[in-house]
């Protein structure tokens, strides 16, 4: 139990850091492998959050936050007076406000976590002034310990540059470690961690690592017990009569298969973080176990290096825009690993017999792929469900690509894959009509996917079948190579404006949404995905599923969330750029239904929409 104020202070200022973002590149050190930090921070760290260039970080993080929140936020304010409230003095003397702070963790081997788990290196200017300048900190003892007085408590102890702290009970292990830390022939993480890793680390605002081997063995079966105890927990209530819809073990055993290989093959993780004035840039990496099946789903080929040329059939307005390159050997992993969990998650209810067909299904899809696809998903209050969805996928065999969908069709209403999700308390059925319609000369088939949950007396499944309705419409073809698809309220006509759109050779340019979502990721011409994301559309969706309407807004939302991810060479990273321009547009929004709200309620109305 973290029960130290001092170290739960020192976690609110790397919380700050972390949850309130940091800012742009921070002092760009010429030599990474040189780093002082990272020598430092031992390399059997579980994990650690460094925050670099402090002072000018925050100055960029309050730009960035400038206009976003009705409330000013002074985010350099509150970490200095956290600083401040540890250390006794405003001046924070001897502490160097442009240098790097590190936050970590390590556990010797047979040890619980609590307070002497975490650590924190503050970089110091001269360590006699930190000393003496600050009236919180006691002068050293023999053994170079100073203890925090005052409202917080802890200890500190000079390590090279730096001043470590820990809690106060930790006095023999920050001596012990102190000692370590500064020992020329100790291994940091600048020795376990690879070029790149160290290049974001030394670079980047905010950088963010977790070892997933060393989390593992420390957290892992305790986690594993928990999901065990809630899977006990839903059987109960389901015995009872409440709990959720289906078969509660099935859907906690899905879990614990991810989490476990999760556990098993990641390397480790890592996020950065770096707002600018108008824009946050986060970065997420995962690295897999060398010779994992990750590590071999985590690889590239030539055709995801190719121009994806249906990014312009993407409009502007949807919820989600997504393009995505055919990385071969990565969708070829991810489809055995998806069908590895079907089989663990469904157990003795879909039979061997069928995974190994829906694993060669996917296979012989694959093959009938050319390289792009093109994916769209908008809001539709006119349909229900309330939206609707675009797919342009370049195929190379149409008729293959046709005989692998009615396979699949079939498996999917028949036998042990329509008895699992039986017991999960859904019925599910997928029709398809083949040339039920012709435009100019395009024959056009029909499919129709309905679901259905079983037990009328469920509250959740008496709301899912409001929402859903009569299930999902779809026309498809195939125009020019390409595969089309339109899901709406009208797909007759949808399907026709995309032969349209295909025949007359497609979009000249990319749509002005998508272009600023490449501009905001300047390497997702290299990426093998990259798409949008609009909050203000999706709350749209959100809000047509409420039993209560609330008060239809028009509101302008022109910006989006970016994100764009690739994978090779046993990593998998995904960079999202979050502009200032959608969060302010969200702000507004909330506001503005707030201010509403409050009218109505004052006028003694109940809201309904529009």
């Amino acid at each position: 139990m973290l029960n130290s104020k001092c170290v739960r202070s020192a976690i609110v200022v790397c919380s700050l850091f972390l949850f309130t973002f940091s800012a742009i590149a921070a002092e760009k050190a010429t030599e990474p492998k040189g780093d002082k930090l990272l020598a430092l921070i031992p390399a059997d760290s579980m994990f650690c959050i460094r925050v670099n260039n402090l002072d000018y970080t925050l100055g960029q993080i309050d730009q960035f936050l400038t206009g976003v929140s009705p409330v000013p936020l002074a985010t350099s304010v509150m970490v200095r007076m956290q600083l401040a409230e540890i250390l006794g003095s405003p001046d924070v003397n001897g502490v160097n406000m442009n240098g790097c702070f590190a936050l970590f963790g390590m556990l010797s081997q047979g040890e619980s976590v609590g307070d002497d788990f975490l650590s924190m290196l503050i970089p110091i200017t001269d360590y006699k002034k930190f000393v003496g300048g600050n009236p919180n900190i006691s002068p050293p003892d023999a053994n170079g310990v100073s203890k925090i007085t005052g409202k917080k408590d802890g200890l500190f102890i000079q390590a090279g540059d730096f001043a470590l702290i820990k809690s106060q009970r930790s006095y023999n292990k920050i001596i012990t470690l102190a000692k370590s830390l500064t020992d020329a022939k100790a291994k940091g993480l600048v020795n376990v961690l690879d070029p790149d890793e160290i290049k974001k680390a030394v670079n980047e605002p905010v950088w963010v690592y977790g070892n997933v081997q060393l989390a593992s063995k420390t957290f892992g079966p305790m986690l594993l017990a928990r999901i065990e105890e809630f899977k006990k927990m839903l059987e109960s209530m389901k015995a009872g009569g409440q709990g959720p819809m289906g078969n509660p073990a099935v859907i906690m055993n899905m879990y614990a298969e991810i989490f476990k290989t999760l556990m098993k093959e990641t390397k480790s993780l890592s996020l950065t973080i770096g707002p600018k004035p108008n824009v946050c840039n986060i970065n997420v990496g995962i690295s897999a176990v060398p010779d994992s099946n990750m590590a071999r789903m985590f690889v590239s080929d030539a055709s995801s290096q190719q121009e994806n040329k249906l990014l312009g059939y993407l409009k502007n307005g949807a919820v989600v825009n997504a393009g995505c390159k055919m990385n071969t050997p990565f969708i070829r992993q991810f489809n055995v690993k998806r069908m590895d969990l079907v089989a663990a998650m469904a157990g003795d209810k879909i039979t061997d017999e069928d995974i190994e067909e829906m694993k060669k299904l996917a296979v012989n899809m694959l093959d009938c792929l050319g390289d792009s696809s093109a994916f769209s998903f908008s809001v539709d209050t006119s349909n229900k469900p309330p939206f609707a969805f675009r797919f342009f996928i370049d195929i190379k065999d149409a008729d293959k690509f046709d005989k692998v969908i009615d396979e699949a069709v079939k498996m999917m209403n028949t036998g042990s894959i329509a008895d699992f999700y039986k017991s999960l308390g859904m019925e599910i059925k997928f029709e398809l009509k083949r040339d039920t319609d012709n435009y100019k000369g395009i024959s056009i088939d029909s499919a129709k996917l309905m679901m259905k949950f079983a037990d009328p007396n469920v509250p959740q499944g008496q709301m899912l079948n409001a929402m859903f309705g009569n299930g999902f419409d779809y026309r498809w073809a195939v125009a020019d190579g390409l595969w089309i698809c339109a899901v709406s309220s009208d797909p007759n006509s949808a399907i026709r404006e995309l032969i349209d759109e295909v025949k007359a050779g497609g979009p000249k340019q990319l749509a002005d949404e998508m272009k600023a979502a490449m501009t905001l990721l300047p390497q997702s011409d290299r990426a093998e995905f990259v798409g949008t994301f609009n909050f203000l559309q999706y709350f749209g969706i959100i809000t047509a599923f409420m039993p209560i309407p609330i008060p239809k807004m028009d509101i302008p939302t022109k910006s989006n969330i970016a994100f764009t991810g690739k994978a090779g060479n046993g990593k998998m990273s995904l960079e999202v750029a979050l502009p200032k321009e959608h969060l302010m547009e969200i702000s507004s929004f909330f506001q503005k239904m707030h201010q509403q709200q409050q009218e109505m309620m004052k006028a003694g109305q109940t809201p309904n929409a529009k």
